[in-house]
């Protein structure tokens, strides 16, 4: 989590790194426990922030690491 928090923001992939470490994070903090309403709609809202980042990336013309 430290690593997708100070990763530069304006990187292209740092959105992807972002929301699938919060995905973790969530998932890892209730491993032996119940994920809430409000943390299975977080995780969602991840998921919809990671595929709205993929197709972004996929529309570039050229998906490269120049940024």
């Amino acid at each position: 989590m430290k690593l997708a928090c100070t990763t530069a923001e304006h990187h292209p992939y740092w959105n992807v790194l972002y929301h699938a470490c919060q995905i973790s994070k969530i998932t890892l903090d209730k491993w032996d426990g119940e994920l809430t309403q409000e943390e299975l709609n977080e995780i969602s809202w991840s998921i919809d922030e990671l595929k709205n980042t993929c197709e972004k990336l996929k529309a570039r013309p050229q998906n490269d690491h120049i940024h």
